[in-house]
């Protein structure tokens, strides 16, 4: 939603998005398209991320993604520009935004191999801290543990035991993973108490469908699969390809809209992210059109440019 949109436009809009979006998705009115976890919080389906940005650039671009419709905002503790993001998010009613944020894997920036459990505790309220806030709506572990996820399997379960207590206590809404799969889940099912509401991994056209069944397996497990990299780390095929280009002629919308609405479409939320308000605007605005099945089933044959959805994990 754009900054110069009328009170009707946004009437109309929520009509449309009814009409378009998925019947597995939920819908929050008051804020936006939202996808329902397991535990029942509600999470907007696009977010703008803050990766590869320094304080000042994330302040910068969290305030213009708030502006023009956006209520989702992800960092990580590793970004290193949670004050900048802290810092914007004081100018709004902290409850109207969903904030992630991140705790790296054990033996990575930060969290020793020899204190997975106390390690993860304590960079978890330092994010808090750094973002001045009590609390995140989605906190999570952002890699598998450095040795992987069958010899670091005790690493992993000592992990998500900070993060299961840091949960209880109430300093997240959520809990869950980013650049896991199969065999992370297989290991921390065994002593899991609370189960992970969502796992964020790379995605985009060209990784096919169903990269190594991750995402089948995360519905069946009710685990919510997350889309990061959606353009391919920006690729010029998705920025400006042919092919996307095409599909997006006929809907008069731009290769890098039709890339993303390629995965929420399928009502998987993804992350977004730029400096430039013109495309911050365009990336959002992605549920006043519906691409057909077979545009969507051209798009999922697709080979190019590929991708994993994990760089720690394959299976």
């Amino acid at each position: 939603v754009g900054q110069e949109s009328t009170s009707t436009d946004w009437t109309m809009m929520r009509l449309v998005l009814l009409a378009l979006l998925p019947v597995s998705l939920a819908i929050d009115l008051d804020l936006s398209p939202v996808v329902e976890l397991n535990n029942g919080v509600k999470m907007p389906l696009v977010g703008a991320g803050t990766w590869q940005y320094n304080s000042s650039t994330a302040y910068n671009s969290v305030i213009q993604a708030i502006e023009l419709g956006y209520t989702h905002i992800d960092t990580a503790h590793d970004y290193e520009n949670q004050d900048g993001v802290g810092k914007a998010l004081k100018k709004y009613n902290r409850s109207s935004i969903f904030l992630t944020s991140k705790v790296p894997g054990c033996g990575i920036q930060g969290v020793s191999v020899f204190r997975c459990y106390e390690d993860t505790k304590k960079l978890f309220q330092e994010d808090l801290d750094l973002l001045d806030v009590d609390n995140v709506d989605l906190m999570l572990l952002h890699f598998p543990p450095v040795l992987g996820c069958t010899l670091g399997c005790s690493m992993i379960q000592d992990q998500w035991k900070a993060m299961e207590e840091m949960y209880s206590a109430g300093k997240a809404r959520a809990i869950g993973v980013s650049n896991y799969c199969q065999s992370c889940f297989s290991c921390l099912n065994k002593t899991m108490k609370v189960k992970p509401a969502v796992n964020q991994f790379q995605y985009h056209i060209g990784m096919g469908p169903d990269p190594i069944g991750l995402i089948s397996y995360c519905n069946d497990q009710d685990i919510v699969p997350q889309a990061y990299s959606p353009l391919g780390n920006g690729s010029p095929e998705l920025i400006h390809g042919n092919l996307t280009g095409s599909i997006g002629s006929k809907y008069n919308k731009s290769s890098v809209q039709i890339a993303l609405k390629w995965i929420v479409q399928k009502g998987m939320p993804v992350l977004t992210k730029s400096t430039k308000s013109k495309y911050l605007e365009q990336d959002i605005s992605l549920f006043d059109f519906k691409m057909s099945d077979d545009e969507m089933k051209t798009l999922d044959k697709q080979e190019s440019p590929a991708g994993k959805p994990s760089f720690l994990c394959s299976s």
